[in-house]
């Protein structure tokens, strides 16, 4: 399979405003952790960037500082859908980033022309690179129709395949995907209040060399209503976590299945903070059941 992930070692960060930190516009900050797509050489950053507001409302200021702080860090791993995928395309052809960048699309179309239609569509405003992962959220029309996704690798379209869903009723459905060797990834919801997936989801990806991307990190939004107003604890410093976001992310990417989890936010300093949890130790697995402890006591 080709690998074109030569990352850059400097983007040249766009001006990002006098209220970001000056450390986010360095071109000396650490550099997010990788991991290897199972059955490839390919590394993949394990902090990715979910389809933010400022992609899909065609904000390109704001999407061109997001880009920005991502690539700064090295990051790679965008979630993209809709009007988003070519917010995306523009800055990423302003960019020249297509050798940085790893966009996952979606196929939202039923049929198969049509699929191909909206992907060529999505190439175009990519510059007409063959597309890094394709997904979908018909993950029954999938199953019925898995030779013409795997086709869409056959002719050059896609490098990769995959489903993605956020609801354990598709559990056992990705489940027999994953054993019939018909994905290449699987995006899954995964965190400290979301563990169904690490019973049987995670460990059969790892078996069968699916990667793993991870969604609702923060339950949009409802792991901040139980955290807030409580101190993060001490001991969070023994894997460099410097905030309750990082908590969240650092629980997630301390899974071995995990290739990448997805953040979305449309806030630069966010952004950043969400960054940090790609860099430094992680959690051990007593440690995670410390968190997991923790956060239910909270809760």
């Amino acid at each position: 399979m080709p690998n074109r992930r030569e990352f850059l070692k400097t983007t040249g960060a766009l001006a990002l405003g006098s209220s970001l930190p000056l450390a986010a516009l360095s071109s000396d900050l650490p550099r997010l952790k990788t991991r290897l797509i199972p059955g490839t050489d390919e590394s993949l950053p394990i902090v990715g960037l979910g389809n933010a507001r400022p992609f899909g409302e065609g904000d390109l200021e704001l999407s061109r500082q997001l880009l920005s702080i991502f690539m700064n860090r090295g990051g790679a791993y965008i979630d993209a859908s809709g009007r988003g995928r070519f917010t995306v395309g523009e800055v990423m052809r302003e960019r020249n980033a297509q050798d940085q960048l790893f966009p996952g699309t979606y196929a939202a179309s039923m049929d198969a022309e049509a699929i191909r239609e909206e992907l060529h569509r999505v190439r175009h405003a990519y510059g007409d690179e063959i597309l890094d992962l394709v997904v979908t959220r018909n993950i029954n029309d999938f199953v019925n129709r898995a030779d013409d996704y795997r086709a869409l690798k056959e002719e050059g379209i896609t490098r990769y395949i995959g489903v993605a869903r956020h609801q354990q009723q598709f559990h056992d459905t990705m489940i027999g995907l994953m054993e019939a060797n018909a994905v290449d990834f699987v995006q899954v919801n995964y965190s400290l209040f979301e563990t169904e997936a690490d019973e049987r989801v995670l460990p059969i990806a790892r078996d069968k060399g699916v990667a793993i991307l991870i969604n609702r990190p923060f339950m949009n939004g409802d792991f901040f209503s139980v955290v807030r107003g409580h101190e993060l604890p001490e001991w969070a410093a023994e894997f460099d976590c410097e905030s309750w976001a990082q908590f969240s992310l650092k629980f997630i990417l301390s899974h071995p299945a995990v290739n990448c989890v997805l953040t979305e936010t449309a806030n630069p300093k966010h952004a950043i903070d969400n960054l940090g949890a790609g860099v430094g130790r992680l959690p051990d697995e007593k440690t995670r059941r410390k968190m997991l402890e923790l956060v239910q006591a909270l809760a």
